[in-house]
């Protein structure tokens, strides 16, 4: 099946050129994976102008994509961007799975680096009591605090789960938190879990896990 991915990733985190080994991949080179990065030209054009241009330019990235993919290096946690991306796919309906690039010997000094933390694990989001809307959260400085950029979405079945309000054989999300991390499990390291051969599978479960 034809899929388009999207890749979320920390500008700042990738002078050594690791998002490169992915985007080059040769997973990326078959026409099924068709893949969005967002110039870096074209980010920071739209950075000098507002967050709403910023926004603008990511949803329509985000617009026609199966799965967001999370590149990980050192300082990809808690970025305002790559949390927006995160939860706006959510809201659009996308699997989400996380790659991690410390593995991969940087370009400059050709040296692996510490693993960074899933930016999953650090954003989570409430069912309220009657399961209509769904609350966003993200942790900053051991806090749990709202995510402003997008602070909550009614609870449809267009999002990437659906939180049933019960029944007879099955009970109720209302009132329930989810880490990111437990709903989106799929994790990988580029290198010890062979991603250059891999990908095009993980892309699969991901897609598949939320009925894509």
């Amino acid at each position: 099946m034809a899929r388009r991915v999207f890749f979320s990733f920390n500008y700042d985190d990738v002078a050594d050129f690791k998002v490169n080994v992915v985007r080059n991949s040769r997973a990326l080179k078959n026409p099924n994976y068709k893949s969005t990065f967002i110039d870096k030209s074209l980010w920071e054009e739209a950075r000098k102008k507002n967050p709403t241009a910023l926004k603008r330019l990511m949803d329509s990235s985000l617009n026609g994509t199966s799965v967001t993919v999370i590149l990980i290096g050192g300082n990809t946690a808690n970025r305002r961007w790559v949390n927006y991306e995160i939860v706006k796919s959510f809201v659009e309906g996308k699997g989400i799975m996380s790659i991690h690039l410390n593995r991969i010997r940087s370009r400059l000094t050709s040296k692996i680096s510490m693993k960074g933390p899933n930016p999953l694990s650090r954003i989570k989001l409430r069912v309220d009591e009657n399961c209509s809307k769904v609350h966003f959260f993200e942790l900053v400085n051991g806090k749990w605090i709202s995510f402003v950029d997008i602070p909550y979405v009614n609870n449809r079945k267009s999002n990437s789960f659906w939180f049933s309000d019960g029944g007879i054989w099955y009970e109720s999300h209302g009132g329930k938190e989810f880490k990111f991390s437990d709903l989106f499990p799929f994790e990988f390291c580029w290198i010890n879990d062979d991603g250059y051969n891999n990908l095009p599978h993980w892309i699969e479960k991901s897609a598949k896990q939320i009925g894509r």
